[in-house]
């Protein structure tokens, strides 16, 4: 290592459902700690050699738990790649971070991650993403000095998701491993390939050709060997504290679930935790439960930095020497599920000791760990003392951590962002959070097979297949006609497929089933596109005018001098779009000074838009303004040569001042 000795700490996590637990390795005066964690999404524990999988899925990740510590029992707070990644690098579950779903959420940066931890400490810090879904814009790059999410559709995303396969993330990470700074360092390596579709190269695919999701753990295992071969060429590897760790698990038709997200079964929420150190007892398989949150204070107590007094995670420093397996007093680990709140289902509350299982929702469950692994017998009726104490336990946990804002973590994404959520298939979204308990509120296990068919809808979708898409969402509503989600899809589904008024009927409906809800406005601001259109000037305006009312914007309508502007960063666009869009209506209905004022705001929101000063030039015209509608179109020409709009009416205004 040369002069400095460093002593590295590889923190290997495996996205799927997992946490990080540091092991105390002995260090000599003034040695610096370097931290790399590598996350693995979608990664259930049992797929994992070391973990009881008998086909040879693992023989890297194998050969680092033979040569270290196996935690049997890693639970996910939620089986969900973004809020799992926010607790893993927080300490904090997600009702105190905020942060419960992966679309509409952002982590906050009153929440404080480990990186910013470390950078207060000295460190140099680094992260290479393997999708989109932890893009900067997530807020979990908070403290990072390099936030590698530079990632575009193309050969290696997997049909133009916007993702990374394994071997390039590992060959970004090389990179930076080979040129680190000689500063202590912090890297966070995230790879997703387990995340569906599975789409696994070869020669994985044709050795697994009957499970290609096993065929996608394989093929994760072996990015990883390549990386944890660069550290041994390094000579790092001996010097390293290995971690592999999940994020979340996935379904596989367990309990009727495909992938991930809706239940909080252990298919979902269990995942594989691996440590190795020098000098460590190998063979140690540690029983005692523990949670992704623990990961931070466990970095920190290996580091021997202070350890944060609001955080909800442990420091599992005293498992990592191998002289304990499990703990004396029961340990309450917290896991939910927001995603069946979008159908007016109950949530998904569980809390979960080494032995027992309690799940708060409409119709409760408990599970006896040891003798039902599977979670298949419910004994909620049968040991009612036992779920009455572990709801007890929740309701604590939720007391004592939640943040005062349960939904201080949502936010309004852009257009850009939300496009690439989708083309990775999140298109979900949790409903209004609350953790307070609604006995009325239907049970989300009565509507897993409604779920399941929309799934297949965004799936569809994704692949182009519009006309299947259609007929699942026509076939959920057929059913249950209230589920807004279906109709929300149809009405994407419809505008995609030039049906425009099928499209306006199913956003008129939708704003008739939740007029207040979040998306409200975003349904009247695609009305006034496609009321525009038609030729419906009225309805239109109408629609542009209370779009702008509920996102709280100052419009000719309703115009208050040094009203408040300010928006997030999300539903900045969305803003603007409504502007734009009402400033052509009233233009077309002759309003032209309203439409002016609506033209000017939306340039104000995005000065970079060619079609927005195009519109302005056509306003300016009508008003007599000649000579700033020429500047405005030849502002769209800079933005965006060749806009033919703006080419032919400069020309005419050219032809009209060479005429006597």
């Amino acid at each position: 290592m040369g002069r400095r000795s460093i002593l590295i700490l590889v923190m290997v996590l495996v996205a799927g459902g997992g946490a990080v637990w540091l092991v105390r390795a002995t260090r000599q005066a003034h040695r610096p700690l370097n931290v790399v964690l590598i996350s693995i999404d979608t990664c259930r524990a049992d797929y994992l050699g070391c973990y009881g999988q008998s086909r040879p899925t693992t023989p890297t990740l194998d050969l680092v738990a033979r040569g270290g510590i196996l935690f049997s029992n890693v639970i996910s707070p939620m089986p969900l790649t973004l809020p799992a990644h926010c607790s893993m690098l927080t300490g904090t579950i997600p009702p105190f971070h905020g942060v419960h779903d992966n679309t509409n959420y952002q982590l906050g940066e009153a929440s404080v991650t480990l990186a910013e931890r470390l950078i207060d400490h000295g460190y140099e810090t680094a992260a290479v993403i393997g999708a989109a879904v932890l893009h900067a814009r997530s807020g979990i790059n908070q403290g990072f000095d390099i936030f590698d999410d530079d990632i575009v559709a193309g050969p290696g995303s997997r049909g133009g998701r916007l993702e990374r396969r394994g071997e390039e993330v590992t060959r970004i990470a090389k990179a930076w491993l080979n040129t680190h700074p000689t500063n202590p360092f912090f890297l966070f390596i995230h790879y997703y390939d387990p995340h569906y579709p599975y789409l696994p190269p070869d020669p994985f695919a044709s050795r697994f050709a009957s499970d290609l999701y096993a065929g996608e753990i394989a093929y994760t295992d072996h990015s990883i060997g390549d990386l944890l071969d660069e550290l041994k060429r390094l000579g790092l590897y001996d010097s390293s504290l290995i971690i592999i760790v999940g994020d979340h698990g996935e379904g596989l038709g367990e309990h009727g679930e495909a992938e991930h997200g809706y239940f909080i079964y252990h298919s979902t929420t269990k995942v594989p935790l691996i440590v190795r150190f020098p000098g460590c007892k190998p063979g140690v398989r540690v029983e005692q439960t523990v949670s992704l949150a623990d990961i931070v204070p466990t970095v920190l107590g290996q580091l021997s930095l202070p350890a944060p007094g609001d955080v909800q995670g442990e420091d599992l420093s005293p498992f990592l020497s191998g002289e304990a397996t499990t703990r004396e007093e029961p340990r309450f680990i917290y896991s939910e599920s927001m995603v069946a709140t979008e159908y007016g289902c109950s949530p998904l509350l569980g809390v979960e000791t080494s032995e027992w299982k309690y799940i708060q929702t409409t119709e409760p469950e408990l599970y006896h760990l040891v003798t039902d692994p599977d979670e298949v017998r419910n004994l909620v009726r049968e040991r009612p003392e036992h779920a009455r104490q572990l709801k007890e336990s929740l309701a604590a946990i939720l007391a004592e951590h939640s943040f005062r804002d349960p939904d201080a973590g949502k936010t309004s994404l852009d257009p850009e962002r939300l496009e690439q959520l989708r083309a990775l298939g999140y298109t979900g979204g949790a409903s209004e959070i609350s953790f307070e308990f609604d006995a009325d509120k239907e049970d989300p296990k009565g509507l897993i097979e409604i779920h399941s068919m929309l799934e297949e809808v965004v799936r569809h979708m994704n692949g182009g297949d519009l006309a299947t898409a259609r007929r699942l969402g026509e076939s959920v509503l057929a059913v249950r006609p209230d589920i807004i989600r279906a109709r929300r899809k149809l009405a994407q589904i419809t505008i995609e497929q030039g049906e425009a008024d099928l499209a306006i009927s199913h956003y008129n409906e939708l704003l008739t089933l939740d007029p207040l809800c979040a998306d409200a406005a975003l349904w009247h601001s695609n009305l006034v596109a496609l009321l525009l259109e038609k030729g419906l000037l009225d309805e239109a305006a109408e629609h542009g005018y209370e779009a702008l009312r509920l996102l709280d914007r100052p419009n000719e309508g309703a115009m208050a001098e040094g009203r408040a502007r300010t928006a997030t960063l999300g539903t900045e666009y969305l803003v603007y779009s409504v502007h734009l869009n009402l400033g052509q209506t009233l233009l077309r209905k002759g309003m032209y000074r309203e439409a002016l004022s609506e033209v000017q705001e939306a340039l104000r929101i995005n000065p970079l838009a060619a079609v927005a000063h195009y519109l302005h030039g056509m306003v300016l015209m009508e008003l007599g303004r000649i000579t700033e509608a020429a500047e405005a179109y030849k502002e769209a020409l800079r933005l965006q040569p060749g806009h033919a709009g703006a080419l032919r009416n400069l020309r005419v205004i050219q032809d009209g001042k060479e005429r006597p």
